[in-house]
């Protein structure tokens, strides 16, 4: 039997680059209709007339040990413009958080080099002493 389902979009990567296994996905899946026909029948329309249906839509985005499902509602005016707002939103979020997380990580790499500076001049300090104690061992 043939697949009645066609993609619009189907999109499925990994989230992790190789080497970090730990199952982090994302799955984006919308269904291309412009192939399928109008059903005729009575769910949602009146008898023998054709009635709309919605196409498969799943946004889904895992990590280690947690997963999320979004939906998107295309089936009224209100639920289009709310489906949208709700990907824009998400995707300017991800752009800030993105930005937010390339300053820390700037941040924290700037904090790494005082405390390696700072383990380096400590260790400095006690490399003379050991090798004075070393050498005045082998004197005596």
């Amino acid at each position: 039997m043939d697949n009645p389902y066609e993609a619009r979009v189907s999109e499925q990567h990994f989230l992790n680059l190789p080497g970090f296994h730990a199952g982090a996905f994302v799955r984006a899946y919308v269904e291309d209709t412009s192939g399928r026909e109008l059903p005729v029948g009575t769910y949602g329309s009146e008898e023998g007339l054709p009635r709309n249906f919605e196409p498969r839509i799943v946004l889904q985005i895992a990590d280690c040990s947690n997963q999320i499902y979004l939906e998107f509602e295309i089936d009224s005016p209100h639920q289009r413009m709310n489906s949208f707002h709700k990907i824009d939103t998400l995707i300017s979020a991800l752009t800030k958080f993105r930005d937010g997380l390339a300053d820390e990580s700037a941040a924290y790499k700037r904090r790494q080099k005082i405390v390696d500076a700072a383990k380096a001049e400590k260790e400095a300090e006690r490399t003379p002493d050991r090798r004075l104690s070393v050498r005045l061992r082998g004197v005596a």
